[in-house]
């Protein structure tokens, strides 16, 4: 029977600096709703896929013993962490040129709103034209992270486009599948502090290895 509420930290911290201080607190919570029109993240299956996302960024990079190794301005993180959460929620009938927008369910927005990015994200340029050039101008970390879930993405659909989609996430065979296992093989071999180059290229390397090179072309014209 306990609620729990979210509230951000520029009013959260004055509430524990007078805790703190031994001052008595009084005040209320919304029955219903919420004002601000924020819902509870962890109700959104597409940004809890984001956030083990990272555990798996950090972990594969470099190694275990290596979680620091994405600290530069570059680093697709969160790029990585969205990307995770797009394929996973994709779904039969979809096509690449969907508009997909990211949290939109903790922003209080339809499935087919903008979310939290600054484009939904699609393969058709007039919905997401963006391209390796806005990382000159997009917020670090996660606009950076969101021009490279881009460049993912349009790799996905890619392979999609030639060996189709598997709904099935653990043994299938689709084009997502092959997808998801190169970015995954990628960040197993790329360097520390890797930028959207190298990270381009460890995915060529994992196809070459994994694939015989089957798919360079398609990975480059994604690119």
């Amino acid at each position: 029977t306990i609620p729990s509420v979210m509230i951000r930290g520029t009013d959260g911290d004055p509430i524990i600096a007078a805790v703190l201080e031994g001052t008595t607190l009084n005040g209320s919570v919304p029955k219903e709703g919420h004002n601000d029109g924020y819902k509870d993240g962890t109700l959104d299956n597409g940004i809890m896929a984001h956030e083990y996302g990272h555990g798996i960024s950090n972990r594969l990079t470099r190694g275990p013993n290596n979680t620091n190794c994405l600290n530069n301005d570059e680093q697709m993180g969160e790029g990585w962490s969205d990307y995770f959460a797009m394929v996973m929620t994709i779904e039969p009938g979809d096509q690449g040129t969907d508009g997909r927008g990211m949290g939109t369910y903790a922003v209080s927005q339809p499935t087919t709103g903008l979310g939290i990015r600054p484009t939904r994200y699609s393969t058709d340029m007039s919905i997401n034209p963006s391209t390796y050039d806005r990382i000159k101008t997009v917020p670090i970390p996660h606009g950076v992270g969101y021009v490279w879930t881009t460049m993912l993405w349009e790799m996905t659909w890619e392979m999609i486009d030639e060996y189709g989609f598997d709904p099935d996430l653990y043994h299938g065979t689709g084009g997502n599948n092959l997808a998801m296992q190169l970015v995954i093989d990628g960040l197993k071999l790329q360097p520390c502090s890797p930028g959207f180059v190298t990270g381009r290229d460890a995915i060529l390397e994992a196809d070459q290895l994994n694939n015989d090179g089957e798919n360079q072309c398609r990975i480059w014209r994604a690119f």
